[in-house]
């Protein structure tokens, strides 16, 4: 048996996947020729995939698991601000790259492209480590199979917080390594993350404690989807 590398991620539509191929292509080939056009269309690829981000990883959770009418209007709220805030330190980030930078975050993106074997569908994944798969996979039938969700749900909450944990290294913390940034913008923009991820942590607890067994079934089938696999 080939060894696999776990994989976590959600699908992008074709014509995304091909935007961002041919993006990053335009990158590699013409930087450094003078235009800042290639910043701006990276600015807007990302914030695309973003979009996508957001769809998975909130609004379809909150469809399967409906809030509370004032607690889903206040969740939209902070989404949205949050959201338009990440929109807008996209498009200054990118709008400072030099070409080398530029070359380096088209590639990072690159290599989170991933087209499903069985499904040939486009997704957008990061790697997790082995214990976070076995773990996310044993939870996923315990919830099929218990009822007494007090019996597992702060594990599964522990797991969906590293999740969210891992995705706000990848989405965030390893590309703006790769660039210099300031260190009033890099702080700026940590507290903002930080704080969104605070809020998204809050949300999950909150929201899954108050769910029944039967969605939190349903629940476990969109993470399923989420969950994958590749030859390493």
């Amino acid at each position: 048996m080939p060894e696999l590398t776990a994989l976590w991620g959600f699908p992008i539509n074709e014509q995304l996947h091909l935007d961002t191929h041919e993006t990053v292509e335009k990158i590699q080939l013409d930087c450094g020729k003078g235009t800042k056009e290639l910043n701006q269309q990276a600015a807007r690829i990302v914030v695309k995939l973003t979009l996508h981000g957001l769809e998975h990883y909130y609004q379809r959770p909150t469809e399967i698991v409906p809030l509370p009418p004032t607690m889903k209007k206040a969740a939209d709220t902070g989404i949205k601000a949050v959201m338009g805030a990440i929109h807008l330190v996209i498009k200054q980030f990118f709008k400072k790259r030099n070409d080398e930078e530029l070359k380096q975050l088209s590639l990072y993106i690159q290599q989170m492209l991933w087209t499903h074997p069985d499904k040939n569908e486009p997704h957008l994944v990061f790697a997790v480590h082995e214990a976070l798969h076995s773990k996310a996979i044993e939870l996923i039938e315990q919830v099929r199979t218990e009822k007494n969700t007090d019996a597992y749900i702060d594990d599964v909450i522990d797991a969906l917080c590293e999740l969210v944990e891992l995705a706000v290294a990848n989405y965030y913390h390893y590309p703006t390594d790769k660039v210099e940034m300031g260190n009033m913008s890099k702080k700026t923009a940590d507290l903002g993350i930080n704080q969104a991820e605070k809020g998204i942590r809050k949300l999950i607890d909150k929201l899954l404690r108050e769910v029944s067994h039967r969605q939190l079934v349903e629940l476990s089938y969109h993470l399923e989807s989420m969950i994958h696999q590749k030859p390493a």
